[in-house]
């Protein structure tokens, strides 16, 4: 064993194959370096390594063979007595051996002592990656606290997150948390890391707002929920103009893109169009849009918008707000103008809208909804083609905008594309978790798809995360599954059938829909016209469940399992027929619950 040894050592071989290591190490280095900086495909360094891999034994079997001599390279076997390899390289090889592990060394401790801050060029698509099950690619942005001096900017302050969030959503790669998710966190104690777990995201972005006389100073900051580390954070301090703010929005906003594109590889790049150039008219908007968006005050939110394009006539997003705002304000009782005053006025907003920014997704999807509620009150007639059609134009522009979402899905619902229906709400309920209409509409659908159990945890589940309005309870459900408490909780709702004196009898009469209660249902109406200040919408419902066929049937109850007999009447052949469903039928085909009848009838179960 030690005339083996002697003879690798005499041979050089253990020198080379030092050697051989050391520029090994070096070239692998510099090849991962390369792929990295140059965007090459992720087999780069792989490559070179086994390159390396593969030539070592050659390399160990040269060193064995041949020796450098005075006369230059021979076969050790061939040197003769007293003949002897020539030194010189042999001295070379030891000073490059001592050379390549200082230089290992060195790059060790750097490795391992001195932070590193490099800047990955950005990529088309970002690096799927987890980390404790949270993708690394999400976020959410909070609402910005307002530091005015009479903190009387909470609209503004927290318009302007939102305004950050919306930019940010448009962003390839990036998963970004739902307004109505991230803003219920709105002064409440709880640390970034804890409202990021809840939430599921990795990085949060909050910040504050301080408008003071003709200044405002804006400050963002990026944390890294799963290490609780600031990656980014700056104050702007600027004269209180639009321009300057629409500025603010796009200098936050690319620096997050930027900061998360290091290591995420970020798509596209974030691109602010200023909307107005009045700062008060932007104001105003930004105060009334979480009013339509939740449902609330929704006269004074027509007010605000109505100022806010007297200040600003060619603000577009006013004008397409204002116009959807107009069957909701009918529909939610807040407006003493008839429903056809303030149809005019959704054709004159939304048309206004459009002629400003073609693109309006909120304009063009509130138009198709006037035509699918004239077609319903009128009656009249509607292309219901053409309504799908220009809600998903709308969709296109703005995927994860609830109302168009939950519209689209109402227009499925009329014609009975119920798992159409289905997905456009489940996309809704993933995007705006907390957007109620799209919520209630889901439970109904589940419903008439006879998946019961899946619609009353829905139904629960809204109830947990207070999302629930209880006048549009699914009544025939909570009947069927005897769950009486929870249905005289829901009949008793202030604007639904609170003081009326007959609620053990419309339990009973749900546990037996087949029976005859049209009296029951007629008295529902009768209190409806006493009082006038209760939800139509909702009694209708529950009125047309119990056998009044002469109301219009609303979207969520049409294929429900309660409402069999009317599919078989005269009256929903007639509605079907009179709202152009009948025509978009031949065009588009039949869903799957009805089928044509000889050349100009049908049939549904």
């Amino acid at each position: 064993m030690a005339g083996i040894f002697q003879e690798l050592r005499r041979r050089n071989v253990f020198r080379v194959t030092g050697a051989y290591v050391i520029a090994g190490w070096v070239l692998a280095q510099v090849a991962g370096t390369l792929e990295e900086a140059l965007n090459l495909p992720a087999w780069f360094d792989t490559v070179i390594v086994a390159g390396l891999l593969i030539g070592f034994p050659i390399a160990f079997i040269l060193a064995w063979a041949f020796e450098m001599t005075p006369e230059g390279v021979k076969l050790t076997p061939s040197l003769g007595d007293g003949e002897t390899a020539d030194q010189r390289p042999v001295r070379k090889l030891d000073y490059l051996l001592i050379a390549g592990l200082a230089l290992v060394a060195v790059m060790i401790v750097v490795d391992r002592f001195i932070p590193e801050h490099k800047v990955a060029l950005p990529v088309t698509a970002p690096v799927a990656t987890e980390t404790n099950g949270i993708a690394d690619a999400s976020i959410a942005v909070l609402p910005f606290s307002d530091l005015s001096p009479d903190g009387d900017q909470v609209h503004f302050s927290e318009g302007i997150a939102e305004e950050i969030l919306n930019l940010l959503v448009s962003v390839k790669g990036l998963d970004v948390t739902s307004r109505t998710s991230s803003f219920q966190f709105r002064n409440r104690d709880v640390g970034v890391p804890e409202i990021a777990a809840q939430l599921k995201v990795r990085y949060v972005l909050e910040g504050s707002v301080r408008k003071s006389g003709e200044t405002v100073r804006v400050t963002g900051q990026l944390i890294d929920a799963v290490k609780d580390i600031h990656l980014w954070s700056q104050t702007f301090d600027r004269p209180l103009t639009a321009a300057n703010l629409f500025a603010i929005q796009d200098e936050i906003s690319t620096a997050i893109v930027t900061e998360l594109g290091k290591t995420l590889g970020l798509g596209n790049a974030v691109e602010v169009k200023a909307v107005t150039d009045d700062v008060d008219a932007y104001a105003l908007y930004l105060e009334a849009r979480p009013l339509f968006h939740e449902r609330r005050q929704l006269a004074r939110a027509e007010t605000l918008l109505a100022r806010a394009v007297e200040l600003d006539p060619n603000f577009a997003r006013a004008w397409e707000l204002r116009a959807a705002i107009q069957g909701l304000l009918v529909e939610y009782g807040e407006s003493d103008v008839s429903a056809e005053e303030h149809n005019q006025r959704v054709v004159a907003y939304a048309n206004r809208a459009l002629e400003l920014d073609p693109n309006s997704a909120t304009a063009m999807a509130t138009l198709a909804l006037l035509q699918m509620n004239r077609a319903d009150i009128g009656p009249g007639f509607a292309n219901w083609q053409e309504i799908i059609a220009n809600l998903s134009r709308a969709l296109e522009l703005e995927p994860r905008n609830g109302s168009p979402l939950n519209w689209r899905a109402l227009a499925y619902m009329r014609a009975g594309y119920l798992e159409e229906a289905l997905t456009d709400l489940q996309n809704c309920v993933k995007f705006e978790p907390y957007y109620t209409p799209c919520r209630s509409n889901e439970v109904y659908l589940l419903l008439s798809l006879n998946r019961e159990q899946e619609a009353f945890e829905a139904y629960l589940k809204m109830g947990r995360d207070g999302a629930l309005r209880n006048e549009y309870a699914p009544l025939v459900l909570l009947a069927k599954l005897g769950e009486k408490n929870l249905f005289m909780a829901a009949t008793n709702s202030p604007n639904f059938l609170y003081g009326w004196r007959r609620h053990e009898e419309l339990y009973a009469a749900f546990r037996d829909i087949p029976g005859d209660h049209m009296e029951l249902s007629n008295d529902l109406l009768r209190f409806f016209n006493e009082r006038g200040d209760r939800n139509l919408t909702a009694i209708s419902i529950a009125a047309i469940q119990l056998g009044n066929f002469t109301l219009r049937p609303h979207e969520a109850v049409t294929w429900s399992p309660g409402v069999h007999r009317y599919r078989q009447s005269p009256e929903f052949h007639q509605f079907i027929k009179n709202t152009g469903v009948y025509d978009f039928w031949r065009e588009a085909g039949f869903p799957p619950q009805c089928r044509p009848v000889g050349k100009d009838d049908f049939a549904c179960d």
